[in-house]
């Protein structure tokens, strides 16, 4: 199976009787990209910009990683590659961000990862700019959680992805890169942070 080959939609399970929506065992709840913006910016105001941050970094690797999981042991892929490009289109297709890569190279023995990526029309920075100017730093927050968790579980080591440049601080489009934490110095830091309390 190829990564494009996979559909959510044929996944999604309704059952209006006992008003549940599932995908596999797991419960899905569809809630409008609002609902969700709107939840963002209450967190900044009442945490702070860093608290908020960290946050939905966090919750969006731990999301992924499960979901990598699943997809591994759910699922045939025709080769490694193939298996770590269905998580930008798990997230293509949860109306998320439209995410395609760019360039990749790993080498497990050596402990190499590195991975560039393209996200176009990101939901999370159309939010964060209906609430606030254009900002200084990244603002997909959780976008970029659920590629690091997607990235770690397939590598099999922690990987953090930080976006280069990002619709929310002006870009056209959001240019994202993942790599091993050590190497993003100061700039890893937030995100290192993040995820300190985990075990993977």
């Amino acid at each position: 199976m190829k990564a494009l080959d996979f559909d959510l939609s044929k996944e999604i399970k309704f059952d209006f009787e006992q008003g549940i929506t599932s995908f596999r065992d797991s419960r899905l709840l569809i809630l409008d990209a609002n609902a969700i913006g709107l939840l963002r910016q209450n967190m900044i105001e009442e945490l702070g910009m860093e608290r908020a941050r960290a946050f939905f970094f966090k919750l969006g690797y731990q999301n992924a990683y499960s979901d990598f999981m699943q997809a591994n042991i759910n699922y045939q892929f025709a080769d490694e590659f193939e298996l770590l490009k269905v998580g930008p289109v798990i997230h293509t297709w949860e109306g998320k961000v439209k995410s395609a890569p760019v360039a990749f190279e790993f080498d497990r023995a050596k402990g190499e990862f590195r991975y560039q990526g393209l996200w176009k029309n990101s939901y999370e920075a159309e939010q964060h700019l209906s609430y606030n100017d254009i900002s200084p730093e990244p603002t997909c927050w959780l976008s970029m959680g659920y590629a690091s968790g997607w990235a770690t579980g397939f590598f099999g080591k922690r990987v953090i992805c930080i976006e280069q440049e990002c619709m929310g601080m002006g870009h056209d489009a959001c240019r994202t890169l993942i790599q091993l934490p050590e190497l993003w110095g100061d700039a890893g830091e937030p995100y290192r942070q993040a995820l300190k309390d985990l075990p993977y």
